[in-house]
């Protein structure tokens, strides 16, 4: 019986030894026979915990990546904490699970409006700002969303019109639907921007977003300027 128990120690011992002399570019090897179209820069480091200054994937890139492989968290389907310091900065708990399924849990990001749409290829006409992203959960697959739990903050805004800088701080509840991730505006705001985005997996948008700043005000005006007068005299709708 003692000589079982001290073959398991061994072979624990040698697979842990394993782990952490194993070179990070190993995981370089892996991401990219798993995702031909990933392009993946340099890597240093262990396997147990490494660095990679830059990743480019279906357009959009980050760079500054580190991650930190946690046994802990194989018993709860997340064992890696990553961080990203490019186009914004972020931590989380990531792992993959069934069906090729990414799985994050308590994620924290902040950043620039500007940079993270340019890193995504979307035009930011101007616009600037701060944001935040708090997830506690959420499980995302090939074919789109599967359980979100958390909240995007829209913390400041700047831009061209007159009277924008007052739309913000706006929060949105991110949550699942029919596979496509749902923003939920939350209206107590100083604009009362209200409404429901959905995203589906290929980026698409379509939703309605009402703004209802107070009349003569400088974002009013400029609205109107833009979208003309309300129908009701005070409900500017945006539809995606």
């Amino acid at each position: 019986m003692k000589r079982s128990v001290w073959v398991f120690l061994a072979v624990i011992f040698f697979a842990l030894c394993l782990i952490i002399a194993t070179p990070a570019w190993i995981v370089r090897d892996i991401l990219v026979k798993q995702q031909p179209a990933m392009a993946v820069g340099n890597v240093t480091g262990r396997v147990w915990s490494g660095e990679l200054d830059v990743v480019q994937y279906q357009g959009i890139t980050l760079s500054g990546i580190s991650w930190t492989l946690n046994p802990i968290g194989f018993f709860s389907g997340v064992p890696l904490a990553i961080a990203v310091t490019e186009p914004v900065n972020g931590a989380g708990d990531v792992g993959i699970g069934s069906e090729e399924t990414l799985q994050l849990r308590n994620v924290e990001v902040e950043g620039k409006l500007a940079r993270l749409l340019n890193a995504m290829n979307f035009p930011s006409m101007g616009f600037d700002g701060g944001i935040s992203l708090s997830l506690s959960e959420a499980k995302i697959n090939a074919g789109g969303c599967i359980s979100m739990a958390g909240a995007v903050t829209l913390n400041a805004l700047s831009g061209d019109i007159e009277g924008v800088e007052t739309i913000a701080p706006v929060m949105a509840n991110l949550s699942c639907e029919n596979k496509r991730i749902v923003l939920t505006v939350d209206e107590n705001n100083a604009a009362k921007v209200r409404g429901i985005v959905r995203i589906s997996v290929n980026g698409q948008l379509n939703g309605q977003l009402l703004l209802s700043p107070v009349a003569g005000t400088p974002l009013f005006k400029s609205l109107t300027q833009f979208m003309g007068r309300p129908s009701n005299g005070k409900d500017f709708i945006l539809r995606l």
